[in-house]
């Protein structure tokens, strides 16, 4: 008897006994492909005898489920009454001679790749060998006979739903990119404001900006009610790329809040490409969801022109003109407070996925951006341009850069 306590041991004992015995019999309450314990499973699936595996949270992946479908040997546990968390893996060749693991990892590549997990290895040879058998091998019967086969109809409305909750369950592991994993979301400042403290904070800015800001964006938003961004005066087309800092109509406006973008190749860009910008803006709804297909869509032709001097400075600031409910403008002068609160390394000029799955979406699971809209005039001026004005917050006029 011994403790099996990293990923590597948990997978190669796996594989080994799953190559040793003639019956594997198991029960766990998630599953999934691409480990070779699986592989290993796939070339011995003759060897599976009345085993079952949980969906609960939809942590099963599809493809595990697929490779059993009308299996009578490898059932789901359906049942939404409590949580089917059992992890026992019994290998045998008669009632005298097997071994067992049970403990915490379950059928994941997860478990076996990086996990903290623990099983408990034992065999025919332990004490109560003959007992502790009879009891495994009955509890995992009984599993089994109170699971379901899965048919393709269960397969495809099991992989609908779990297509659509990959990104919540990833949310509430903290995890939003696989490029910069960040830090837990409790020990984030901005993750944790509640309504009434984002208000307090972004109007009490030290730079004194929370009404000015508001008035720009109230202008933006009067500039897109008015105009698609082709066809607005050269001027405004300047104001909201944030490449003019006067405003002849308001003295007191600064159009170089929420970003200085001071390229020249993306000064030109705002002349000669503007009805193009416009047709990339088109995929960005002027209210209503946003998701991230739309983000992605409307990226593509900044993509295509690099060498304009596009990048997710200036394309966020746009973006924070249009839907400021939604999109922040990444800057020199907020950046570095952002990537040391939420724990992310910073994002570079190219890397526009980034820019959505590091900031937007956490942005959007913060409780004060998901926070119901207030009645007082002030409170909701700033709840529609809540994102964008998380930069009244953060600005920092000592990091500014260009």
């Amino acid at each position: 008897m011994h403790l099996l306590t990293t990923p590597r041991q948990i997978e190669s004992t796996l594989c080994k006994l799953i190559q040793k015995y003639e019956q594997i019999q198991f029960a766990s309450a998630w599953a999934s492909n691409n480990s070779l314990a699986f592989d290993m499973l796939m070339k011995n699936t003759s060897k599976i005898y009345h085993s079952c595996v949980g969906i609960h949270f939809y942590q099963t992946h599809p493809e595990f489920i697929k490779a059993f479908l009308n299996s009578d040997h490898m059932r789901f546990k359906t049942d939404p009454k409590g949580i089917f968390h059992s992890k026992v893996y019994l290998f045998s060749n008669s009632e005298n001679e097997w071994e067992c693991l049970i403990g915490s990892a379950n059928f994941t590549a997860a478990a076996m790749k990086k996990n903290t997990e623990m099983l408990l290895h034992f065999n025919s040879n332990d004490s109560q060998a003959s007992i502790i058998f009879t009891q495994l091998s009955n509890e995992l019967e009984r599993y089994w006979s109170s699971a379901q086969i899965f048919n393709d109809d269960d397969y495809n409305r099991y992989k609908s739903l779990w297509d659509k909750k990959l990104h919540i369950r990833s949310h509430l592991a903290d995890e939003y990119s696989q490029e910069s994993p960040g830090k837990p979301a409790y020990l984030s400042n901005i993750m944790t404001l509640t309504w009434s403290q984002f208000y307090k904070s972004a109007k009490n800015d030290k730079y004194h900006s929370f009404e000015i800001r508001l008035e720009l964006l109230k202008k933006a938003h009067e500039y897109f009610t008015k105009w698609e961004y082709k066809d607005m005066p050269e001027e405004y087309r300047k104001q909201i790329a944030g490449i003019v800092k006067y405003d002849k109509d308001n003295p007191e406006l600064d159009w170089m809040y929420f970003g200085h973008m001071a390229s020249p190749r993306f000064k030109n860009r705002i002349s000669d490409e503007h009805v193009n910008i416009s047709k990339a803006l088109k995929h960005i709804p002027k209210d209503g969801d946003i998701n991230k297909e739309d983000y992605l869509k409307y990226i593509e032709y900044f993509q295509e022109h690099d060498k304009y001097g596009y990048g997710v400075p200036t394309v966020s600031r746009i973006l924070s003109m249009i839907r400021p409910d939604v999109f922040f403008c990444l800057t020199g002068a907020n950046e570095k407070i952002l990537y040391d609160d939420f724990g992310i390394k910073k994002i570079g000029r190219k890397e526009y996925e980034r820019y959505w799955d590091d900031i937007i979406e956490r942005i959007k699971n913060t409780k004060w951006w998901d926070s119901g809209k207030p009645q007082k005039a002030e409170e909701l001026a700033l709840w529609n341009n809540r994102a964008a004005m998380l930069d009244a917050i953060l600005y920092d006029g000592n990091l500014f850069s260009n």
